[in-house]
């Protein structure tokens, strides 16, 4: 690969950062979004269309009217019902009992509904326990067909590496970490890993606070974290996964 035709974040930047955060949570527009924007930064909120959405729908509009996107995370959020899940998921949202038309159909539908709230006709999944299949047993099929027809990009597995852009990227399974009971300094670990390799660091979170989620990373750290990634912009490129999934996508083509 020449000079010429080497991968370049938009600015020249070591690395690009994704701040994805999941479930439609109201911690997520009266305090992550603003936090964000504080810093002049933008983040993608997976949110399932029905969620808090259905409730607060004017606050889900004004966050992307602020810049962030609202990524797609399924009508009612199914996932393979493990007994561990069996607390909050009901029998019928069981992945094993879809099929690649329902799963079309309702993200599909989840796509209409956020559309009606930002206008936008380009976003992306964020996968629902980041499982990337349907079906039971031998009959488990690949998501790989709908996401790729609906959506930019999907993040998919769950598998704590970074996306390497200097390799072609599958867009419809990029890997990530989670951010969820981390402290600052592990995650600036990993961006800092990102940034030797020219890479794209995912991070998938959940509340911020323990009152938010089961799930959650703590105010103080998750303040550190977009507080550090706010003054580093010259290293770091932070922002929505659409975005620098459109920007990968463009430098590969």
């Amino acid at each position: 690969m020449s000079k010429s035709d080497e991968f370049m974040w938009p600015q020249g930047q070591s690395c690009a950062v994704s701040l994805t955060y999941d479930d439609g949570l109201p911690v997520h527009y009266d305090l992550v979004g603003p936090l964000l924007e504080l810093y002049g930064l933008r983040g993608t909120f997976y949110v399932p269309a029905a969620s808090d959405v259905r409730v607060h729908p004017e606050c889900w509009r004004l966050l992307a009217r602020r810049g962030h996107e609202l990524g797609n995370h399924s009508l009612f959020h199914p996932c393979t019902r493990l007994p561990e899940r069996e607390s909050w998921l009901e029998p019928w949202q069981d992945l094993r009992s879809y099929t690649l038309h329902r799963l079309h159909e309702e993200l599909a539908t989840a796509n209409l509904i956020l559309q009606l709230l930002d206008s936008q006709t380009e976003r992306t999944y964020g996968n629902t326990c980041c499982e990337t299949k349907v079906g039971r047993d031998d009959a488990r099929t690949s998501m790989a067909p709908v996401l790729q027809e609906l959506f930019v990009a999907a993040r998919g597995p769950l598998n704590r590496q970074v996306v390497d852009v200097r390799q072609p990227v599958d867009l419809h399974r990029l890997g990530h970490f989670s951010g969820d009971g981390l402290t600052f300094e592990a995650i600036k670990a990993e961006i800092e890993n990102a940034a030797e390799i020219g890479g794209w660091s995912v991070w998938m979170m959940h509340g911020v606070g323990p009152d938010t989620h089961r799930l959650y990373i703590e105010p103080a750290e998750h303040e550190k974290l977009v507080q550090w990634l706010g003054t580093n912009k010259e290293l770091v490129w932070t922002a929505p996964l659409v975005k620098v999934a459109q920007h990968v996508a463009h430098q590969q083509a």
